[in-house]
């Protein structure tokens, strides 16, 4: 399994500040697995023996979320800190950071003199009341990122990606993209697009500091949005390679030459002043119609539409075909679009296993703006919040 990072924070009230929910998305959207009471001991839970040995055993490092009503707890102060003073002195791998949000160097003195823990020994971030918290943490979680890396050995970095469910500790992947959003009246969506392209920047960013290997291994369970991101963040240009554990097929998405494969790509242009190239991905389903409702009339400047040899979309479409070199032909049509038919954008509906999403993001280098829409759960149309790429 991963060795995670804890997190340390007091309750108020019986109720986790929104301060602390914040800090645990951003570092989980962008890979860090986190041991927090909530998910392993229930809300409000408290067991001794399960933190300490969470912290002397389990975690890489710390987080401490320090506030003024730390100092009130008897189990920050006798359980958790205790636990990272003795794992300090027996691990010199093991980092803790702190959140220093509404105190300063008197409140550290005051648990210094108490347990003989002083956070301002701690690489960290004080909180500035006068700017946004959210603007503030994510920069530190970009570090924290950093850090935990710096303790994961072995190459291919793994990454498991779940934009539907949590992704469990147990999960042996370096990287847990937790990209679970909530549920809306359409059925279940990732996080916000922003939000996650943001976070996959700094995942990438990360990465290529950390080692000079460009080697991704990545599986999980994926919206196409989300896999379309993932490739597009690793793309081609960047110099990385992904190899996808999927349930089907492994996939592996590097430089290839493009080739169809007797699969049709239908091109074809309207009389209009749109600026806009229309694509439909019809591998596992047929999407015509939600595209049209979802549109609700509006006319591209041309449209290409992408279906198996015998135009018959299926779940087995796909059995016997090249998927990258697919996705490189795709590609490389829309490009000839861009120049044939002077297109600004385009406009991605997709209908095919994820994997085939994280092909054609790979290979969308030097395509210009493109628009992903996720469809709904009932698949009769598309969701209004699409991703936006660059």
């Amino acid at each position: 399994m991963a060795a995670p990072i804890f997190l340390s924070y007091r309750w108020v009230d019986g109720v986790a500040p929104a301060r602390v929910e914040i800090l645990d998305r951003e570092m989980r959207l962008r890979g860090v697995p986190v041991w927090r009471d909530v998910r392993e001991l229930g809300a409000g839970g408290l067991n001794e023996v399960v933190a300490a040995d969470a912290l002397r055993d389990l975690s890489c490092g710390c987080v401490l979320y320090f506030t003024e009503a730390v100092l009130d707890s008897w189990f920050i102060k006798s359980v958790e800190l205790a636990a990272v003073r003795h794992r300090i002195e027996r691990d010199g791998d093991f980092f803790v950071t702190a959140v220093f949000d509404g105190v300063d160097s008197e409140q550290s003195e005051i648990l210094r003199q108490e347990i003989g823990v002083d956070p301002g020994d701690y690489q960290g971030i004080v909180i500035d009341q006068t700017v946004d918290f959210e603007a503030q943490i994510r920069p530190f979680a970009s570090q924290v990122l950093r850090r935990y890396l710096a303790t994961v050995a072995g190459e291919p970095t793994t990454v498991a990606i779940d934009t539907w469910n949590e992704i469990p500790l147990a999960v042996e992947a370096a990287l847990h993209l937790n990209w679970a959003g909530g549920d809306s009246g359409a059925g279940s969506l990732p996080i916000e697009p922003e939000q996650l392209k943001g976070a996959a920047k700094d995942v990438e960013a990360a990465l290529r500091a950390r080692t000079d290997c460009r080697d991704l291994q990545v599986s999980g369970n994926v919206h196409l949005s989300s896999a379309f991101l993932v490739g597009y963040s690793f793309r081609e240009p960047t110099g990385w390679r992904i190899v996808t554990d999927h349930a089907r097929a492994a996939v592996e998405i590097a430089g290839v030459a493009a080739d169809r494969q007797d699969w049709r790509l239908n091109l074809h242009p309207n009389q209009n002043d749109s600026t806009e190239l229309v694509v439909q991905v019809c591998a596992s389903a047929e999407c015509g119609h939600a595209v049209r409702r979802h549109r609700g009339g509006a006319e591209a400047r041309a449209e290409l539409g992408v279906f198996p040899a015998d135009g018959r979309p299926g779940r087995r479409s796909l059995e016997g075909t090249k998927i990258n070199p697919l996705a490189a032909a795709i590609v490389a049509t829309i490009r000839e679009a861009r120049e044939r038919y002077g297109v600004a954008s385009s406009e991605l509906y997709l209908a095919c296993p994820w994997t085939l999403a994280m092909a054609l993001g790979w290979n969308f280098a030097s395509s210009g703006p493109v628009v992903v829409h996720e469809a709904t759960a009932a698949k009769d149309s598309y969701h209004p919040n699409p991703l936006r790429l660059p």
